[in-house]
């Protein structure tokens, strides 16, 4: 090797060895990766290969993704208390199931009570004294439509709910936007995958300049798509069919079911979509109105993270709880 071209590489060498600890400081004092960083808190679900993933049941105080800090009840369900135990319906016990993806689980709000499933059983219960109402949140970051359709056949129907819903968002259309975990309980994409479930990979997931590398890399491949790409050329995608068969299954048991379509900052995010669940008497609740309450800068958790803020939960919360305090299966 030349020694001119042997000095070259070991100064790239050198300055590389000193760059990298100056940009991995400077990406922890600017904050961007960390609404990434999380515990390992998911596992399997063995018994259905359509459920990728659950969260972890009886967490206390673990590390989600969007800043927050969750505990999860028996089922594994995000909850105030961890560990909480459900017995069997009471008889002026009303059940609500929602499912959904981070929005509905509540992706960037810290604190439980001001997700919008929450908000919801709060105004429910504060409305009337006739019954009890308890929301169950099934909501799971990255599920598509596919992964909710399977929750209520697996999981959902086994708290005798009185009410579905399945709460969406249009990137839930493409059924490619979930991944896959580790063997200690992390989210990875497949590419991915075998790098961090190896020894290697705690560190990894550490570093928090990786975090930015691959946004940037996946933005330059990819640009982001915050809307499904058929929606906005006014076509409906083949994932439709579950939501249809969400619909079948809540009939199939003699549930009442309800999907709900929530805020975007998109303008005509949901395309055809809306006409298309009115043509099938799919019932459902459009709260694309929303949105034109706020600001982008209102309507993120934060300066990083695009998933709605608690206010707009708070509104979402409110929107529902109105749209069921008026359904006739609702006691009044």
């Amino acid at each position: 090797m030349p020694k001119r071209l042997k000095r070259a590489l070991l100064y790239a060498g050198y300055l590389l060895l000193v760059t990298l600890p100056l940009l991995e400081i400077g990406v922890r004092i600017w904050g961007y990766s960390e609404h990434h960083i999380h515990d390992p808190i998911y596992t399997s679900f063995e018994s259905s290969e359509d459920i990728p993933y659950i969260h972890k049941p009886n967490l206390l105080q673990a590390r989600s993704r969007g800043l927050a800090v969750i505990n999860t009840d028996s089922l594994g369900l995000r909850s105030k208390t961890s560990g909480t135990v459900y017995g069997v319906k009471q008889a002026q016990e009303y059940r609500i199931a929602i499912v959904g993806d981070s929005v509905t689980f509540g992706e960037g709000i810290p604190d439980t009570e001001e997700t919008f499933t929450e908000v919801l059983e709060q105004i429910l219960n504060q409305q009337q004294n006739i019954l009890t109402v308890k929301v169950f949140n099934f909501g799971v970051s990255a599920y598509s439509v596919k992964e909710m359709s399977a929750m209520l056949q697996h999981r959902m129907l086994a708290i005798q709910p009185d009410l579905v819903v399945m709460a969406i968002i249009p990137p839930d259309l493409d059924l490619d936007r979930t991944p896959i975990i580790d063997s200690a309980g992390y989210l990875v994409g497949q590419n991915v995958a075998m790098l961090l479930d190896s020894p290697v990979g705690e560190v990894l997931r550490g570093v928090r300049l990786l975090y930015v590398l691959r946004d940037i890399g996946s933005r330059w491949s990819s640009p982001p798509q915050y809307i499904d790409p058929l929606l906005s050329h006014g076509e409906i995608p083949d994932s439709y069919r579950y939501i249809q068969q969400f619909r079948e299954t809540a009939d199939q048991y003699g549930l009442p079911s309800l999907i709900i379509l929530l805020p975007r900052m998109e303008e005509n995010a949901w395309g055809p979509l809306i006409d298309r669940l009115t043509q099938d008497t799919i019932r459902h609740l459009d709260l694309s109105y929303l949105s034109k309450e706020f600001t982008m800068k209102e309507y993120m958790a934060s300066r990083f993270d695009r998933h709605p803020s608690p206010p707009v939960h708070r509104r979402i919360g409110e929107a529902v709880a109105v749209y069921v305090e008026h359904q006739p299966e609702f006691p009044q």
